[in-house]
């Protein structure tokens, strides 16, 4: 018939897809179980023996606090998933994969503590007087870097949008390269987080069925 717009049916076998509240309340507990969790161990290590990693010339890399601002995108990323929205399954396998990251993080954190020496911070620039910020926190927990491994989760739970395929694979690589740059990560940190980040994925796309 002219003039009837016909519409897609939804099926019963869609997937559900959480609202943002409900997204943006697991995303809340995420952020509170890391924050309960992270801080005690990287206070724990405080004065054990500690060990360094820096690769043949990763000394000479200098530090540009400009990749600050860089840096803090790994903070703000998780809010993606609030904004995308992903169905329930992959929600879970997201918190199973956010689970499985800090447990082997911790567990490297306990076993191989590593300590990475901060430079002197010099000059008043906002990003200057940001990073000085983040060098409050003590200088261990470094390898792997959970600061990249649960943004590099975050691309992968928003994987399945054509939208975010490329752009927010960039953004993840922009932000893991400025961690090198700010003197909070080893290269060696980095590349541990990507293996860490993409095993626990896997494997929380079989437990989370």
């Amino acid at each position: 018939m002219s003039g009837v717009a016909v519409r897609p049916l939804q099926t019963a076998d869609a997937p559900a897809r959480p609202s943002r509240l409900a997204c943006l309340g697991v995303l809340a507990l995420a952020y509170v179980v890391f924050c309960v969790t992270y801080l005690p161990i990287n206070a724990f290590t405080e004065g054990r023996a500690t060990h360094t990693l820096f690769l043949p010339g990763e000394g000479a890399i200098p530090l540009v606090p400009g990749f600050e601002f860089a840096y803090l995108l790994g903070y703000v990323l998780p809010l993606v998933v609030v904004w995308r929205r992903p169905d329930a399954a992959r929600l879970a396998r997201l918190a199973w994969a956010f689970g499985l990251t800090l447990a082997g993080a911790y567990t490297m954190y306990l076993l191989y503590p590593v300590y990475l020496p901060r430079p002197e911070l010099t000059g008043h620039s906002l990003a200057t007087r940001l990073l000085a910020l983040e060098y409050l926190d003590k200088p261990y927990n470094h390898f792997p870097s959970l600061h990249v491994a649960l943004a590099i989760l975050v691309a992968l739970g928003c994987s399945d949008d054509r939208r975010m395929r490329w752009w927010l694979p960039a953004v993840v690589a922009i932000m893991a390269v400025s961690t090198i740059f700010v003197k909070q990560h080893y290269i060696l940190d980095v590349l541990a987080a990507a293996v860490l980040a993409s095993l626990a994925w896997r494997l929380a796309g079989r437990w989370s069925r």
